[in-house]
């Protein structure tokens, strides 16, 4: 009996600690050895047949509860991908037809060509299929551009990819704010700034490589250079020197450099601040 409780526990640990019933084909004495198993806590039950191990992932539970898959922050997250806040609301794509009803807050996006996954897969869209989502539903373009700029700039998928995906509601603002995503940004620091001077109208380019000096964050009007410095930045003495080397460079060269903190830009300060650099610049102009 022991042996065949561990086989049990091994086959849930097998679909990631949490799976229905029906789709691990027991037997009658298996299912009360599963009865034994949940009476002990060795396994949780969850509604609509479903088990997990003790510590599973809520939205892991929840997406074999629907029988769809993680999408939007929670997939992003999967995937490693910045993201600026932590949503305790799991987002899920689920079949159309073959899901329950939300148990908890979780919303649930009904996706009518999806396939439920196969219970040893885990059960999270896939990237194209995420940021499609991700850029359609979030109510703020932060997040998803962050998810987007760094699956680009990895290499994970491509713009094309994502706009295929773009259709229904919601899809004219996602390709807007695709048309914002970059596989040239590095941080989600420069997302946020991006994202700041497209509000404010301001014109830019990002990545850009200048001679003697390597590739700068964000580069406004030709001339004025926007570097954006991370906590790291003020821990160490040699990224400290060589900024300063890079900024004496530029200077050489004719351009001058704006350089923002992580606080100031999570703060939204970088769309003022350039607008203000920039009006000053023509005060001087006309003045001359």
């Amino acid at each position: 009996m022991k042996r065949r409780e561990d086989d049990i526990l091994a086959r849930v640990r097998g679909c990631y600690g949490a799976v229905r019933l029906r789709d691990l084909g027991l037997d009658r004495t298996e299912y009360r050895q599963v009865e034994r198993l949940i009476a002990a806590g060795t396994l949780i039950a969850h509604p609509h047949g479903v088990v997990s191990v003790p510590g599973a992932d809520r939205s892991l539970v929840l997406a074999r509860i629907h029988r769809g898959v993680i999408t939007c922050q929670h997939a992003a997250q999967y995937y490693g991908y910045p993201h600026p806040r932590r949503y305790m609301t799991v987002h899920l794509a689920v079949p159309h037809g073959g899901s329950a009803a939300p148990i908890g807050n979780e919303i649930l996006h009904v996706e009518r060509s999806l396939e439920p996954p196969l219970p040893t897969d885990y059960p999270v869209a896939s990237i194209p299929e995420m940021l499609a989502r991700y850029l359609r539903c979030d109510p703020t373009p932060e997040g998803p551009l962050m998810a987007c700029d760094a699956a680009l700039h990895q290499g994970h998928t491509s713009v094309e990819a994502i706009a295929e995906l773009l259709r229904g509601p919601g899809s004219r603002q996602a390709r807007q704010r695709l048309g914002l995503a970059s596989s040239r940004a590095r941080s989600p620091l420069e997302t946020l700034a991006r994202l700041q001077l497209h509000q404010a109208g301001i014109s830019f380019e990002d990545g850009v490589d200048i001679h003697r000096v390597g590739e700068v964050d964000l580069l406004v009007d030709g001339w004025l250079v926007l570097e954006l410095d991370g906590y790291s930045y003020h821990e160490d003495e040699f990224q400290f020197g060589l900024d300063r080397r890079r900024d004496r460079e530029l200077t050489r060269q004719g351009y001058r450099v704006a350089r923002f903190t992580r606080q100031d830009v999570q703060a939204g300060r970088v769309g003022t601040e350039i607008q203000e650099l920039l009006a000053a610049r023509s005060r001087l102009a006309g003045s001359s």
